[in-house]
């Protein structure tokens, strides 16, 4: 049985084979040629990968350009020859992609075959985060670009809050970063193009600014300088622009001025999301006055005719959009929506629907459910792009996005999101008929190396183990969140409170995204989750992985149960040893020096896949959570 990921409309197998032992003689339309060129792909490098040269038997290798879906290809092979049938040269890439996964399987003894195959979605993409802690190598991005590619995902966005580029103008205030540089994207944009990814540029301009506006020569800038109170739960710095201030919008378009000139895409993402404290602060008069419809619709023109100055075709989330649809109607006619669900018992039907009528074009965002979790939530994963791909498919959105984010000390390893970038792949491409066993077939052989064909499935098991937790979480599993920074404790009681309102906020999450209500109370497994991780520790240790990074995968598996058992521990220690402190003490001290333990690991691991700025802030929490374990254990032993 042949495979190819992903799925293709069409898979004829017939009867006979084809050696090609010798060359080719290629015959292409000359604009595909030209195409080839512009984008930098060398097409001649994945032929030669399909050819023995054991004789000088020469083969057709004919290539038509046809007046199809530009990435559409068709592929016949029979005793002469190879014979494709190509929209564009994107088509040619996918199809030499096809051939290679068969030239694997095969050994390059071609079965006489038919093959037909076009994308269920013109858009599929991912965006990682890099704006919060962690900024990638770029051996790390380079490798995330071949994979995409593989995985026919042609829009890549590196999101940025933050100095994780380097600015011209703003180096002196994070001496202690290490952004990607204008050399640095412009390699990585010529590298993307020739995979026939769009490597967009996306910088937030609105909300998500509490970096910047941290500095004390930027803090002006705020909307709410002192910080606000957030969803009546906890402080938080200010996040969020002045948009009636004009050195705002200077300070933004300085910032994108240097940015856009080392993107060749057509599109910028400003993203413009959760602008909380929005006509809250400064603008409060403005807004009672003239609404807050307007404080945002005249900031987004502003920025809408910027982006227009450089022929930009502007990319920002519709959250604003969606909270007031009566605005939709003053939006620029150009402008590209996203909207995201990050929860499987939520559905995106009746936003994708409110997106179609608004006539813009439009993207249904799901989220790999890696970040804030530290392995994933694979169940939930799978159902959200499922549902994203679906409501994309039905409503005419221009495809998915797929949504990686580095929340709270961005934790979780950039291996823990493979098993989902591979199913938004597939699914975007194929359509939802597809089977998982595709992306599990390709994930375990184009991905881990792993010949056994178990990696997959144990990478998409680590992210069940909250399903122990009995938690009615969202947007984060229990393990985590009580390790997090999300509020912090220093007591018991202020411990009792941070699950309280972690409560309270999944409770607003729910009811925002119309989850049916569960009853606010955690039943956590501790016992049957050790057992679970225990038995996946034992099918790890059996892992061989011939990768380049198949050491690497290992030892962040390794070290993400680690991370899950170290949550489970606190948070079990604190609820059910609280009242005994011999054992409270004694699980104390073993925390402390487990989490001393994982840290030194943590930090080999994060250095093997990205730059060294940004790892002291991320575990600065963990580093928290120490003190308070040695603080509590001197305390305990001082009573005894």
């Amino acid at each position: 049985m042949y495979r190819i990921y992903p799925e293709p409309i069409q898979l004829n197998i017939k009867s006979g084979f084809l050696f090609p032992a010798g060359k080719f003689h290629v015959k292409m339309d000359p604009s595909l040629s030209n195409q080839c060129a512009d984008a930098g792909y060398i097409f001649e490098a994945d032929l030669h990968s399909l050819c023995s040269s054991d004789s000088c038997h020469e083969y057709d290798f004919s290539i038509t350009k046809e007046t199809i879906h530009p990435e559409e290809y068709r592929v016949s092979i029979c005793e002469t020859g190879f014979f494709l049938f190509v929209g564009s040269a994107a088509g040619l890439f996918y199809a030499m992609h096809a051939l290679k996964q068969l030239s694997l399987q095969c050994n390059r003894s071609f079965p006489f075959l038919e093959i037909i195959d076009r994308p269920a979605l013109d858009l599929r993409g991912i965006i990682l985060d890099i704006g919060r802690d962690k900024v990638p190598s770029m051996q790390t991005l380079y490798s995330l670009l071949d994979k995409c590619a593989a995985m026919r995902i042609n829009h890549v966005e590196l999101y940025m809050e933050g100095y994780c580029y380097s600015y011209h103008n703003y180096p002196y205030l994070f001496t202690d970063d290490t952004p990607v540089t204008p050399e640095e994207f412009q390699a990585l944009d010529a590298y993307a193009r020739s995979r026939f990814i769009d490597l967009v540029p996306s910088q937030n301009t609105l909300g998500h600014m509490e970096q910047w506006l941290a500095a004390p020569q930027l803090n002006s800038l705020a909307e709410c300088e002192d910080g606000f109170l957030f969803e009546n739960l906890y402080w938080r710095p200010p996040m969020t622009l002045n948009t009636r201030d004009e050195k705002s919008l200077d300070f933004v378009t300085d910032m994108l001025d240097d940015l856009l000139a080392n993107f060749s895409s057509y599109y910028v993402n400003v993203n413009m999301d959760e602008p909380f404290e929005l006509g809250k602060g400064k603008n409060r008069e403005f807004t009672e006055n003239y609404g807050i419809s307007k404080l945002y619709l005249d900031y987004v023109q502003d920025i809408h005719q910027y982006c227009c100055s450089k022929g930009k075709h502007m990319m920002m989330w519709g959250d604003q959009v969606l909270e007031n649809p009566d605005s939709v109607s003053s939006l620029p006619k150009d402008i590209m929506l996203l909207d995201w669900i990050y929860e499987g018992d939520a559905h995106f039907e009746e936003h994708a629907k409110l997106m179609l009528s608004t006539g813009l074009s439009y993207c249904l965002c799901p989220g790999t459910s890696s970040w804030g979790s530290i392995t994933g939530r694979s169940d939930n994963m799978i159902k959200n792009i499922r549902d994203a791909v679906h409501c994309s498919i039905k409503y005419g959105a221009k495809g998915i996005i797929l949504t990686d984010w580095g929340d709270l000390g961005h934790w979780q390893y950039l291996s823990s999101s493979y098993p989902a970038f591979c199913l938004a792949g597939l699914y975007s491409w194929s359509g939802n008929d597809a089977s998982e066993e595709t992306a599990a077939w390709f994930c375990n052989n184009y991905i881990y190396g792993d010949r056994s064909g178990n990696a997959y499935r144990l990478a998409y098991d680590l992210g069940n183990y909250y399903y122990y937790e009995h938690a009615p979480l969202y947007n984060t599993t229990l393990s985590f969140a009580v390790m997090s920074s999300k509020y912090s404790f220093d007591s018991f009681e202020e411990f009792d409170s941070k699950i309280q309102r972690l409560l309270t906020l999944s409770s607003k999450i729910a009811d925002t995204n119309h989850i049916p209500p569960k009853k606010p109370v955690i039943h956590m497994d501790y016992m049957g989750l050790q057992k679970y991780l225990n038995q996946l520790e034992e099918k790890i240790s059996c892992l061989s992985l011939d990768c380049s990074e198949g050491s690497l995968i290992i030892e962040e598996m390794k070290n993400g149960i680690r991370m899950i058992r170290h949550g489970s521990m606190l948070y079990y220690s604190l609820t059910e040893h609280r009242k005994e402190p011999e054992l409270l003490k004694s699980d104390l001290k073993s925390l402390s020096s487990q989490l001393d333990a994982l840290l030194k690991i943590h930090y080999k691991l994060w250095i093997a896949r990205n730059r060294s700025g940004g790892f002291s802030k991320s575990i600065s929490h963990m580093l928290h959570l120490l003190k308070f374990y040695q603080r509590e254990i001197k305390e305990l032993s001082f009573s005894d």
